[in-house]
Protein backbone atom coordinates (compact mmCIF):
# COMPACT_ATOMS: atom_id res chain seq x y z
CA UNK A 1 0.00 0.00 0.00
CA UNK A 2 1.05 3.56 -1.05
CA UNK A 3 2.65 5.70 2.12
CA UNK A 4 0.27 8.32 1.20
CA UNK A 5 -3.12 5.90 1.57
CA UNK A 6 -1.51 5.15 5.18
CA UNK A 7 -0.97 8.37 5.63
CA UNK A 8 -4.60 9.17 4.79
CA UNK A 9 -6.10 6.42 7.05
CA UNK A 10 -4.81 8.16 9.95
CA UNK A 11 -7.64 10.63 11.40
CA UNK A 12 -5.26 13.49 11.80
CA UNK A 13 -4.20 13.56 8.44
CA UNK A 14 -7.64 12.56 6.73
CA UNK A 15 -8.32 16.09 5.95
CA UNK A 16 -4.80 16.83 3.94
CA UNK A 17 -5.22 17.35 0.18
CA UNK A 18 -3.19 14.42 -1.94
CA UNK A 19 -0.06 16.89 -2.02
CA UNK A 20 0.12 17.44 1.23
CA UNK A 21 -0.18 13.91 1.86
CA UNK A 22 2.92 13.37 -0.90
CA UNK A 23 4.86 15.32 1.19
CA UNK A 24 4.35 14.48 4.15
CA UNK A 25 5.41 10.90 2.64
CA UNK A 26 8.50 11.87 2.03
CA UNK A 27 8.88 12.72 5.74
CA UNK A 28 8.48 9.15 6.50
CA UNK A 29 10.95 6.88 7.81
CA UNK A 30 11.49 3.29 7.57
CA UNK A 31 11.89 1.08 10.05
CA UNK A 32 12.82 -2.62 10.77
CA UNK A 33 11.63 -4.40 14.68
CA UNK A 34 12.35 -7.97 15.01
CA UNK A 35 9.87 -10.03 17.31
CA UNK A 36 9.16 -9.30 20.62
CA UNK A 37 11.29 -6.00 20.57
CA UNK A 38 9.50 -2.98 22.57
CA UNK A 39 8.65 -0.05 20.52
CA UNK A 40 7.57 2.49 22.96
CA UNK A 41 7.40 2.48 26.71
CA UNK A 42 4.68 4.00 28.49
CA UNK A 43 5.52 6.98 30.24
CA UNK A 44 8.29 7.70 28.34
CA UNK A 45 8.48 11.54 25.86
CA UNK A 46 6.82 10.70 22.83
CA UNK A 47 8.09 12.01 19.50
CA UNK A 48 7.42 10.00 17.17
CA UNK A 49 4.22 8.44 15.12
CA UNK A 50 4.56 5.24 14.09
CA UNK A 51 2.50 3.20 11.05
CA UNK A 52 2.67 -0.65 10.26
CA UNK A 53 3.70 -1.68 7.10
CA UNK A 54 3.83 -5.16 7.77
CA UNK A 55 4.06 -7.22 11.16
CA UNK A 56 1.66 -7.23 14.67
CA UNK A 57 2.24 -5.36 17.61
CA UNK A 58 0.10 -5.06 21.10
CA UNK A 59 -0.75 -2.28 23.17
CA UNK A 60 -0.42 -2.78 27.02
CA UNK A 61 0.03 -1.08 30.12
CA UNK A 62 1.05 -2.53 33.89
CA UNK A 63 -1.77 -2.87 36.38
CA UNK A 64 -1.13 -2.51 40.07
CA UNK A 65 0.38 -6.14 40.36
CA UNK A 66 2.74 -5.45 37.64
CA UNK A 67 1.50 -7.38 35.46
CA UNK A 68 0.89 -6.69 31.37
CA UNK A 69 -2.60 -5.64 30.47
CA UNK A 70 -3.09 -5.88 27.04
CA UNK A 71 -5.35 -2.91 25.24
CA UNK A 72 -5.12 -3.94 21.62
CA UNK A 73 -3.26 -5.96 18.85
CA UNK A 74 -2.47 -4.20 15.78
CA UNK A 75 -1.73 -5.03 12.19
CA UNK A 76 -0.95 -3.85 8.92
CA UNK A 77 -1.93 -0.39 7.88
CA UNK A 78 -2.76 0.53 11.97
CA UNK A 79 -0.49 3.34 13.78
CA UNK A 80 -0.19 4.39 16.98
CA UNK A 81 1.83 7.53 18.73
CA UNK A 82 -0.42 10.42 17.14
CA UNK A 83 -1.06 12.10 19.31
CA UNK A 84 3.49 12.86 20.79
CA UNK A 85 3.04 14.67 17.42
CA UNK A 86 1.71 17.13 18.91
CA UNK A 87 2.40 17.40 22.69
CA UNK A 88 5.28 15.52 22.78
CA UNK A 89 3.85 14.07 26.45
CA UNK A 90 4.72 11.31 27.70
CA UNK A 91 3.33 7.50 26.66
CA UNK A 92 0.24 6.49 27.52
CA UNK A 93 0.65 3.01 27.05
CA UNK A 94 3.81 0.40 25.96
CA UNK A 95 4.35 -0.85 22.20
CA UNK A 96 5.91 -4.23 21.35
CA UNK A 97 6.06 -6.15 18.47
CA UNK A 98 4.47 -9.98 18.08
CA UNK A 99 6.24 -10.53 14.77
CA UNK A 100 9.28 -9.42 12.50
CA UNK A 101 7.64 -6.21 12.13
CA UNK A 102 8.23 -2.96 9.35
CA UNK A 103 7.14 0.69 10.37
CA UNK A 104 6.91 4.20 8.78
CA UNK A 105 7.87 6.75 11.51
CA UNK A 106 7.09 9.87 11.57
CA UNK A 107 9.34 12.42 14.13
CA UNK A 108 7.72 15.20 15.63
CA UNK A 109 10.20 18.01 14.60
CA UNK A 110 9.59 17.23 11.51
CA UNK A 111 6.14 17.27 11.50
CA UNK A 112 5.90 20.48 12.66
CA UNK A 113 8.67 22.10 10.46
CA UNK A 114 6.09 20.83 8.23
CA UNK A 115 3.29 22.58 9.58
CA UNK A 116 4.92 25.72 9.32
CA UNK A 117 5.43 25.24 5.45
CA UNK A 118 2.15 23.99 4.60
CA UNK A 119 -0.04 26.45 6.76
CA UNK A 120 -3.04 25.31 5.06
CA UNK A 121 -2.05 21.47 6.13
CA UNK A 122 -1.98 23.26 9.80
CA UNK A 123 -5.50 24.59 9.66
CA UNK A 124 -6.74 21.04 8.22
CA UNK A 125 -4.90 19.14 11.41
CA UNK A 126 -6.62 21.59 13.60
CA UNK A 127 -10.58 21.38 12.33
CA UNK A 128 -9.99 17.79 12.98
CA UNK A 129 -8.53 18.49 16.52
CA UNK A 130 -11.67 20.17 16.84
CA UNK A 131 -14.07 17.39 15.56
CA UNK A 132 -12.40 14.78 17.73
CA UNK A 133 -13.07 17.10 20.67
CA UNK A 134 -16.36 17.85 19.98
CA UNK A 135 -17.29 13.94 19.68
CA UNK A 136 -15.47 13.88 22.86
CA UNK A 137 -17.26 15.73 24.70
CA UNK A 138 -20.57 14.64 23.62
CA UNK A 139 -19.76 11.36 24.96
CA UNK A 140 -18.74 12.71 28.14
CA UNK A 141 -21.63 14.11 28.42
CA UNK A 142 -23.37 10.93 27.42
CA UNK A 143 -21.93 8.85 30.35
CA UNK A 144 -24.42 8.07 33.22
CA UNK A 145 -23.27 7.01 37.00
CA UNK A 146 -23.51 2.88 36.45
CA UNK A 147 -25.20 2.80 40.19
CA UNK A 148 -28.02 5.31 38.74
CA UNK A 149 -28.43 3.11 35.50
CA UNK A 150 -29.16 0.22 37.45
CA UNK A 151 -31.81 1.69 39.73
CA UNK A 152 -33.65 3.03 36.82
CA UNK A 153 -33.54 -0.68 35.17
CA UNK A 154 -34.68 -1.98 38.30
CA UNK A 155 -37.91 -4.32 37.91
CA UNK A 156 -40.66 -3.81 40.63
CA UNK A 157 -39.77 -7.32 42.03
CA UNK A 158 -36.29 -6.34 42.66
CA UNK A 159 -37.57 -3.29 44.29
CA UNK A 160 -40.26 -5.43 46.78
CA UNK A 161 -37.12 -7.89 47.28
CA UNK A 162 -34.37 -5.00 48.31
CA UNK A 163 -37.43 -3.67 50.22
CA UNK A 164 -38.67 -6.85 52.36
CA UNK A 165 -34.83 -7.57 52.74
CA UNK A 166 -34.18 -3.95 54.10
CA UNK A 167 -37.29 -4.49 56.62
CA UNK A 168 -36.70 -7.59 57.81
CA UNK A 169 -32.55 -7.06 58.63
CA UNK A 170 -34.39 -3.80 60.70
CA UNK A 171 -34.52 -3.51 64.59
CA UNK A 172 -38.54 -2.94 64.81
CA UNK A 173 -38.86 -5.80 62.42
CA UNK A 174 -36.84 -8.37 65.15
CA UNK A 175 -38.54 -6.64 68.29
CA UNK A 176 -42.07 -7.55 66.37
CA UNK A 177 -41.39 -11.01 66.32
CA UNK A 178 -40.28 -10.94 69.85
CA UNK A 179 -43.59 -9.64 70.83
CA UNK A 180 -45.40 -11.67 68.91
CA UNK A 181 -43.69 -14.97 69.67
CA UNK A 182 -43.95 -14.36 73.34
CA UNK A 183 -47.59 -13.00 73.27
CA UNK A 184 -48.86 -16.51 70.59
CA UNK A 185 -46.40 -18.51 73.22
CA UNK A 186 -47.47 -16.98 76.19
CA UNK A 187 -51.29 -17.21 75.86
CA UNK A 188 -51.50 -20.66 74.38
CA UNK A 189 -49.41 -21.36 77.66
CA UNK A 190 -52.05 -20.29 79.45
CA UNK A 191 -54.85 -21.25 77.83
CA UNK A 192 -53.85 -24.80 78.08
CA UNK A 193 -55.74 -27.56 75.72
CA UNK A 194 -58.28 -24.32 74.99
CA UNK A 195 -55.33 -22.78 73.34
CA UNK A 196 -56.24 -21.60 69.35
CA UNK A 197 -52.19 -23.09 69.07
CA UNK A 198 -51.69 -25.51 72.07
CA UNK A 199 -48.34 -26.93 72.91
CA UNK A 200 -46.06 -27.79 70.52
CA UNK A 201 -47.34 -24.47 68.34
CA UNK A 202 -47.81 -26.55 65.04
CA UNK A 203 -49.53 -23.63 63.51
CA UNK A 204 -46.90 -21.04 65.01
CA UNK A 205 -44.06 -23.45 63.45
CA UNK A 206 -45.68 -23.75 59.78
CA UNK A 207 -46.09 -19.92 59.52
CA UNK A 208 -42.67 -19.57 60.84
CA UNK A 209 -41.34 -21.84 58.41
CA UNK A 210 -43.20 -19.99 55.52
CA UNK A 211 -42.22 -16.72 56.50
CA UNK A 212 -38.36 -18.36 56.66
CA UNK A 213 -38.23 -19.89 52.83
CA UNK A 214 -39.92 -16.48 51.61
CA UNK A 215 -37.90 -14.69 53.59
CA UNK A 216 -34.20 -16.37 52.21
CA UNK A 217 -36.07 -15.67 48.64
CA UNK A 218 -35.78 -12.02 49.10
CA UNK A 219 -32.67 -11.73 51.00
CA UNK A 220 -31.29 -13.78 48.11
CA UNK A 221 -32.34 -11.73 45.09
CA UNK A 222 -31.59 -8.46 47.15
CA UNK A 223 -27.62 -9.90 47.96
CA UNK A 224 -27.57 -11.10 44.27
CA UNK A 225 -28.04 -7.09 43.30
CA UNK A 226 -25.82 -5.97 46.01
CA UNK A 227 -22.96 -8.19 44.71
CA UNK A 228 -23.11 -6.24 41.12
CA UNK A 229 -23.47 -3.24 42.73
CA UNK A 230 -20.09 -4.19 44.15
CA UNK A 231 -18.54 -5.18 41.09
CA UNK A 232 -19.42 -1.81 39.10
CA UNK A 233 -17.55 -0.26 42.59
CA UNK A 234 -14.89 -2.56 42.25
CA UNK A 235 -14.08 -1.79 38.50
CA UNK A 236 -14.84 2.22 38.99
CA UNK A 237 -11.69 1.33 41.85
CA UNK A 238 -9.82 -0.18 39.47
CA UNK A 239 -9.93 2.33 36.31
CA UNK A 240 -9.22 4.95 39.51
CA UNK A 241 -6.01 3.64 40.60
CA UNK A 242 -4.98 2.87 37.09
CA UNK A 243 -5.05 6.51 36.19
CA UNK A 244 -3.38 7.55 39.59
CA UNK A 245 -1.26 5.00 38.69
CA UNK A 246 -0.09 6.55 35.45
CA UNK A 247 -0.59 10.36 36.86
CA UNK A 248 2.18 9.19 39.47
CA UNK A 249 4.18 7.91 36.58
CA UNK A 250 3.86 11.18 34.78
CA UNK A 251 4.99 13.22 37.99
CA UNK A 252 8.33 10.67 38.48
CA UNK A 253 8.75 11.68 34.59
CA UNK A 254 8.62 15.42 35.16
CA UNK A 255 11.00 14.92 38.32
CA UNK A 256 13.48 13.47 36.47
CA UNK A 257 13.61 15.99 33.70
CA UNK A 258 13.67 18.89 36.41
CA UNK A 259 16.79 16.84 38.04
CA UNK A 260 18.81 16.45 34.67
CA UNK A 261 18.43 20.21 34.12
CA UNK A 262 19.58 20.99 37.61
CA UNK A 263 23.35 22.30 37.60
CA UNK A 264 25.43 19.70 38.50
CA UNK A 265 27.53 20.95 42.09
Amino acid sequence: MPDTELLQKIPLFSRLDPIELARLSELLEHRSFHANQPVIWIGETGQELFIIQHGQVVVSYPDESGNEKILNTLGPGDFFGDVALLDGGPRTASVRTITESQMLVLKRDTFLDFLRKYPDAAIDVLVTLGKRHREMLDKLRGIANPNQVIEQKTSRWERIADTIAMVSASQPFVLFHVVWFSGWVGMNLLMGEKGFDPFPFGLLTLIVSLEAIFLSIFVLVSANRSSQKDRIRADVDHQVNLKAQYEIMQLHTKLDQLLSRLPEK
